[in-house]
């Protein structure tokens, strides 16, 4: 089985799910960790108590906020695992085209082309919206 993990600083991990609610459905197979909201919680903890629910035979994709921050340093411990892939600098278009996958194609290949369409809906929008000098005028 194909689970995921949104960890985040923060309740960004939280928004997402709840986006990902909306607009997909609620799914099981989806955890999230937001991270520093209650001081006493490790990022550890939490990340050994998901892994505890991913069986060897389990694949995890992990999406994390920001590459090099402190939730994805953590994260990368359990990078080396043949069954699980880090994806850092998540947006919401990739998360719903990685979750909704098919479940039977290689996961590398998913997220390749997962991340290369993400990286297309981020655009600055006022660029689309601008009309050109005297295009208004001659009509």
């Amino acid at each position: 089985m194909r689970k995921f993990l949104i960890a985040t600083h923060g309740a960004l991990a939280k928004g997402a799910q709840s986006s990902l609610d909306i607009i997909i459905g609620a799914t099981d197979h989806v955890f999230i960790i937001q991270a520093y909201l209650d001081g006493n919680k490790s990022i550890e903890a939490e990340l050994l108590a998901v892994m505890e629910q991913v069986s060897p035979s389990d694949e995890l994709v992990i999406f994390s906020d920001l590459l090099g921050g402190s939730v994805n340093n953590q994260i990368l411990k359990f990078a080396l695992r043949e069954n699980v892939h880090v994806v850092s600098g998540f947006n919401l278009p990739l998360l719903i085209e990685v979750i909704l996958s098919d479940a039977s194609s290689p996961i590398v290949e998913i997220i390749g082309s997962a991340i290369e369409r993400a990286k297309e809906q981020i655009v600055y929008v006022n660029n689309l919206m601008t009309i050109r000098p005297n295009e208004d005028e001659d009509d």
